[in-house]
């Protein structure tokens, strides 16, 4: 564990200086670390460039990563389902239509509004998706799939009604947010997704050994003394405030939460305790790497929500297979 923490770590530090380098404006590895040291307050456009609009961007894009991977491993564990996501839930659909409301439909709201109403769109969401799921008795993975696809399908089609209320202008700035990227983010977007992300994080660590005996089943948590409905509520409340934080400043990113577990529980296990905190890194350098290869290789214009869909669906495909056969 402390092992795989340490070199996460440092390969996250190595995707955050890679970052730094690559732009409109290439700098070698030497400007970079010396603008790195002179800190925000140093002279030469170097400086700037680093600490002014990339260092805000790059924060922007590891907190994203870090705050949907753990809200994917919580939700996987939670509802006992491999294919459990935020977005494809439909929890970050409730999320990006309160953000939608909020930026189009009151222009002279206080900028903190709006991670406060994604995270009360996305906890809205949450609460339906367990209810919903659980009418008529346990949920399993097709009702909960099911039920998480027609809220998504709900509060997209209001996102689109929102669509065709807005003016032509208004219209051009919901459709690239909706998008999801992190371009001309600054240290105000920073200062919006930290406190929530980080409190979400926090929720989620401290209920991580309620989530592994979720995993098991409701008898076995409640064998073990597990309060159910606390401990949903507190799952719930945590993955909707990093999903609020990361919508509300990035716009919905998409299948991060689906992959990322996956991809760690071969080196960490299944247990909540250890694989929520190495997905959160994983998350936010694979986001990194993402971004990075969209600003480095592919034409200008492609949002990184576009690129994560393109390569979350085949894996979302790949696991729905794995499923099947696995139930056959």
């Amino acid at each position: 564990m402390k092992r795989i923490v340490i070199l996460l770590l440092l390969f996250l530090a190595g995707m955050i200086f890679a970052s730094l380098l690559v732009g409109s404006s290439d700098l070698t590895w030497w400007a970079a670390l010396r603008a790195l040291f002179q800190g925000p307050n140093g002279a030469g456009m170097e400086t700037g460039i680093v600490w002014q609009v990339r260092m805000p961007r790059i924060l922007v894009v590891a907190l994203v990563g870090g705050a949907l991977s753990a809200s994917g491993t919580a939700f996987q564990a939670m509802f006992r389902n491999p294919m459990a996501d935020p977005s494809l839930l439909g929890i970050a659909s409730g999320g990006s239509f309160a953000a939608v409301l909020v930026l189009f439909h009151l222009p002279a709201a206080p900028v903190w509004i709006l991670p406060v109403a994604t995270f009360l769109g996305c906890f809205l969401v949450a609460l339906l998706l367990v209810t919903l799921s659980r009418a008529g008795g346990r949920p399993d993975l097709t009702a909960t799939l099911l039920t998480g696809i027609v809220l998504g399908s709900l509060f997209t089609s209001c996102t689109s009604l929102s669509l065709l209320l807005s003016d032509e202008y208004q219209l051009r700035q919901l459709v690239f947010w909706l998008s999801g990227g992190a371009e001309a983010r600054g240290w105000l977007h920073v200062a919006l997704a930290l406190p929530p992300v980080l409190a979400g994080l926090a929720v989620l660590l401290s209920v991580s050994p309620w989530l592994d005996a979720l995993s098991l089943g409701d008898d076995h948590a409640q064998a073990v003394g597990v309060p159910l409905e606390r401990a949903r509520t507190a799952v719930l409340a945590g993955t909707a405030l990093c999903v609020g934080g990361a919508v509300g400043v990035c716009g919905p990113v998409g299948f991060v939460g689906l992959v990322v577990p996956h991809l760690c529980r071969p080196f960490v296990g299944s247990s909540s305790r250890v694989l929520l905190p190495v997905s959160a890194l994983s998350g936010a350098a694979l986001l990194l790497v993402a971004d990075l290869v969209a600003r480095a290789f592919l034409p200008a214009g492609i949002q990184l929500g576009v690129l994560t869909s393109l390569l979350g669906v085949p894996f979302f495909l790949h696991l729905l297979v794995r499923e099947r056969r696995a139930g056959a």
